[in-house]
């Protein structure tokens, strides 16, 4: 009984919180996740044994069974398929723009992104991302220019946007060309300017520029290798306790960035690996939210990359025999179906080949053969795969058509799409992030909950 009361007065104080409207904003952006790789993802850790996942359930999947779900279109003024800068102006700033332009209309005139009017309200507001701060999703909710390639200027649009919290890569943006000396006027300003986990830990209260890498941080599936860099997870715990300073509240916006950059080189293990990164950025976040029941939560993407499923195909005799003898389950003679280990092959799966095969080209020629080849390939996919290579040895466009051809996937693109989209929201506010609508519509839904 006293568990049973216990759980109605929570649920009553967190009710009670909802109806007075959010006092801070938590945006999650999964750049390039569409809903294909979504499921890929949930389906795939129901059925792998994987030791972050005991129950076989991710935190997404609990998300979005608590959570409003709303799915939107994302097209621009003029074309159907967009990319990230353009996703990130429509979405920050509530307009329709064009692609490759960062927070300014499809007419080249500057938004207000919401980030901004939370400023003028005296919140406090942050951007994190795992790729470089500079890039087109971080930038387009801070930052207004013609172009996403103009990263010098961002940079310096950054230093002076009155944010709390910048945290990414993007080193070299501000400490060459005409950047050399943007870090020490950064300093002057209030920042502090930090550049590995330690520093980061050290940092208590004030603002905080981090810049972990000289372009984009490293993928979630090499971390090992860069003890001294903050995983997404890491920072974003660090931008919860230096943002919830301000008893105003403030707007946080996260970036999964190498999601897309996986999905683009139409390698699904790493792309899943990519996807443990956000989902467990995402439960740092949610948990955060349901303690403080005032934080509205949503979750999205700013455009689809790739589109992985698998696909059942019909064998050839030798490629049929030998599954038989291996013992997967195939039906109609000669259809293979894709079975449930597939899966935790491509868990296995964390280096990308994109890295690997320009360490096979840089070897001396006499060591360029196809077994080679193999063997580098079988170490970065975690599990012996026989890519048949019969010898030979392919460009690297061919050695990820092979690849995906043992895997049992099929990728639509190695591009955008213009596909709708998900989104989710928990907290005060999130019945308006349900239904049907345009990326466009997202900052005036925020600025309802928020009271703006």
């Amino acid at each position: 009984m006293k568990k049973l009361l216990g759980l109605l007065l929570c649920l009553f104080v967190t009710a009670g919180a909802f109806a007075q409207g959010a006092k801070n904003v938590i945006w999650l952006i999964g750049d390039g996740m569409g809903p294909g790789t979504m499921g890929l993802f949930m389906e795939g850790v129901r059925n792998t044994q994987l030791p972050q996942y005991p129950d076989k359930r991710s935190t997404l999947e609990k998300f979005i069974n608590a959570s409003v779900t709303g799915m939107y279109f994302n097209n621009t003024y003029d074309t159907v398929v967009t990319d990230s800068a353009c996703a990130a102006t429509q979405m920050a700033g509530g307009v329709l723009s064009r692609p490759d332009r960062v927070g300014v209309d499809f007419e080249g005139r500057p938004t207000v992104t919401l980030l901004e009017e939370a400023l003028k309200q005296g919140k406090s507001v942050g951007v994190i991302t795992d790729v470089y701060v500079t890039d087109a999703t971080p930038a387009g909710f801070l930052a207004h220019t013609q172009s996403r390639r103009q990263k010098y200027e961002i940079a310096r649009q950054l230093v002076q946007s009155g944010a709390q919290v910048i945290l990414g890569g993007g080193l070299r943006f501000f400490d060459q060309k005409e950047n050399k000396n943007l870090l020490k006027q950064a300093k002057k300003q209030g920042w502090q300017v930090v550049k590995n986990s330690a520093a980061l830990s050290r940092v208590q209260s004030g603002r905080v520029l981090g810049l972990f890498s000289q372009e984009a941080m490293p993928f979630y599936g090499d971390k090992d290798r860069y003890p001294s860099t903050p995983t997404l997870k890491e920072m974003t715990q660090k931008a919860l306790e230096l943002l919830s300073q301000n008893e105003k509240g403030f707007v946080l916006m996260v970036e999964a960035g190498k999601v897309d950059w996986a999905l683009h080189d139409n390698e699904a293990g790493p792309s899943l690996w990519e996807m443990i990164n956000l989902d467990e950025t995402l439960d740092t976040l949610w948990t955060f939210a349901q303690r403080q029941g005032n934080t509205l939560l949503y979750l999205n993407a700013d455009h689809e990359t790739g589109v992985p499923v698998f696909e059942y195909r019909h064998l050839d005799k030798d490629t049929f025999e030998h599954k038989s003898a291996q013992g997967e389950m195939l039906y109609g003679s000669d259809t293979d179906y894709v079975n449930y280990p597939y899966y935790q092959n491509l868990f296995a799966h964390k280096r990308l080949l994109y890295y690997v095969y320009p360490d096979f080209k840089n070897l001396p020629a006499k060591k360029q053969t196809a077994e080679k080849l193999q063997e580098m390939v079988n170490e970065a996919l975690g599990v012996p795969t026989d890519l048949k290579l019969d010898g030979k040895v392919p460009s690297y466009e061919e050695l990820i058509a092979k690849l995906n051809q043992a895997q049992g996937l099929r990728w639509a693109t190695g591009n955008h799409s213009g596909g709708m989209l998900l989104g989710v929201a928990y907290g005060p506010g999130a019945e308006a992030f349900g239904g049907v609508y345009h990326n466009s519509e997202l900052k005036a839904k925020f600025e309802k909950a928020l009271g703006f």
